[in-house]
């Protein structure tokens, strides 16, 4: 009777052990659940906040100095650097508009209302490239000036593909309607001169 008991007993500690073993298991399963879903919310909300901020365009040099004699200048180049753009899929689609600034005389064959990277004109003298989300604005001037300029950037706003659905889901949520955002108007001047042996280019983009 005492080697049953004491059988019974075993049976007993060993199953409050495994029942205890078990509780941690869930316990610290549900502790990483809680820290998994913590990290994931944050990470959707920094996302989702980075959507909300406008885009923004600067152009570098915002004033240049172009020396049209000068053959080895090639191109008068200015860097269009934006500012806001979350996801690739942004970055490859952005669009960069420029046109010449209202009372500023135009080079010649400028496109009447401007250029950009899907409507470059007629004219192969100005084009721009969108090179990773920044545009490169190239110019052939072939007559002095000062030319004045006015930029700007549209892209549709679209969430990173490399998320899964659930989480887009999730994101879109946070976001609420997505919409096509337009930056700030940038204006720059360049001053194309014959024979100041200016060498200035602009910036490139690596």
């Amino acid at each position: 009777m005492a080697k049953g008991s004491g059988s019974k007993m075993l049976y007993f500690v060993l199953y409050v052990v495994l029942i205890t073993e078990l509780m941690i298991v869930i316990t610290e399963r549900d502790e990483l659940e809680e820290k998994e879903h913590a990290i994931r919310e944050k990470m959707l909300a920094s996302i989702a906040n980075s959507y909300k901020q406008p885009v923004l365009l600067t152009a570098t040099p915002k004033a240049l100095d172009f020396d049209i004699t000068n053959k080895d200048a090639g191109s008068a180049q200015i860097t269009l650097t934006t500012v806001g753009l979350v996801s690739d899929e942004e970055k490859a689609d952005v669009e960069f508009t420029v046109n010449v600034a209202r009372g500023s005389q135009a080079p010649p064959g400028w496109p009447a209302g401007g250029i950009s990277c899907k409507n470059p004109g007629k004219s192969a003298n100005y084009k721009i490239t969108n090179i990773n989300g920044n545009g490169k604005l190239e110019l052939k001037l072939t007559s002095s000036g000062e030319f004045n300029f006015v930029a700007k950037c549209t892209v549709e706003r679209k969430l990173p593909g490399y998320l899964p659905d659930y989480l887009l889901d999730d994101l879109k949520t946070m976001i609420g309607e997505q919409k096509v955002a337009v930056s700030n108007d940038e204006t720059f001047k360049v001053s194309a001169k014959a024979g100041s042996g200016v060498q200035r280019r602009g910036v490139e983009i690596l």
